[in-house]
């Protein structure tokens, strides 16, 4: 019986107690010896399965790989912008014939992403021999020129500017006849973004300046408002601390705030549609407009002459923005 107030020393000492040690030493060696005698099995097991994945690897390549019957014989590519199909095809690595089964989709899938002008790639494989592409293209909105332009790259065009999309992503022009002339004449007239403190554009890369990214959403805004098509926006000043000073085709200043409550600027681009509406009501041009002033905003009219002349909606010339094609 179980005494709590004798030693350890004593109770060691007990029968009962030499007894279960005795027991729990024979219980461990009949383990020892089972597992034991158990590793030569899982050796072989081990060396079983190794050897049928190896078999396997084998038979794909040397059999599964090599059935006619799925041979890529139909590749689909959607689009929605500019790229040829054979561009795409070429960075892709893939062509017909192959394998549709031993196509890695995750690696053509990367690889589509590591070019610049693309945003997203899907990949769909359809036995027995089908794989469609569907690819999303980055789209510039404006035009800007680094402040040491002697270090921008000698196949660059376009007077050694680089375009940005509106999240600030870098991408060089396309050269003549890598894509439709219509696209790179469409490109060399996006607005130009002066006054960046950015220096290093990387294609290929996002750049970080707040200031800049801020005034190419305003860019993307405005070809999504009424107003683009009333007037284009040539030039976007961001040296102003806080504000975006656009100059227009029609010879108009217009000054944008960078306002917490306005992130997507379509506050102050209505703004500036209701003052336009007024001003043809008038028959006045803008001169000047400061829309980072929220209550009666400063405005300046153009005097007479000073306005550009007009050009008669036949003989203005067209200017065709990039458009998303529906994929």
């Amino acid at each position: 019986m179980y005494n709590p107030f004798k030693s350890a020393r004593a109770r060691r000492r007990e029968p009962e107690f030499r007894l279960e040690a005795k027991l729990r030493s024979a219980a461990n060696t009949r383990r020892r010896r089972a597992g034991l005698r158990l590793l030569p099995w899982l050796g072989f097991a081990a060396v079983l399965i190794a050897g049928m994945i190896t078999l396997l690897g084998v038979a794909r390549h040397q059999w599964l790989y090599r059935i006619p019957a799925f041979a890529l014989r139909r590749i689909e590519v959607r689009r929605d912008g500019a790229l040829s199909e054979a561009e795409i095809l070429a960075t892709a690595g893939i062509r017909r014939e192959m394998n549709t089964l031993a196509l890695d989709l995750p690696s053509i899938q990367a690889r589509l992403h590591r070019h610049p002008r693309i945003e997203r790639a899907e990949l769909r494989r359809e036995l027995p021999g089908t794989l469609r592409l569907i690819v999303h293209e980055r789209f510039p909105v404006a035009r800007v020129r680094p402040a040491n332009s002697t270090n921008i790259n000698a196949s660059v065009q376009l007077d050694g500017y680089y375009l940005l999309d509106d999240t600030g992503f870098t991408l060089l022009p396309f050269r003549p006849g890598q894509a439709p002339a219509e696209t790179i004449e469409n490109e060399a007239s996006l607005p130009v973004v002066v006054g960046a403190v950015t220096t290093n554009f990387v294609p290929g890369r996002a750049i970080g300046d707040q200031t800049t990214i801020a005034a190419l959403r305003l860019l993307a805004a405005f070809e999504a408002s009424t107003m683009a098509g009333i007037t284009d926006i040539l030039t976007l000043d961001v040296s102003q601390p806080g504000d975006l000073v656009a100059a227009t085709s029609t010879g108009s200043r217009i000054t944008f705030g960078r306002r917490d409550f306005d992130p997507t600027f379509n506050l102050q681009l209505r703004r500036w549609q209701a003052v336009h509406q007024d001003s043809l009501r008038q028959n006045r041009v803008i001169g000047s407009l400061d829309l980072s002033v929220y209550n009666n905003a400063p405005l300046r009219w153009l005097e007479e002459g000073q306005a550009p002349p007009a050009i008669p909606p036949t003989q203005k010339p067209k200017r065709v923005k990039p458009l998303r094609r529906h994929v």
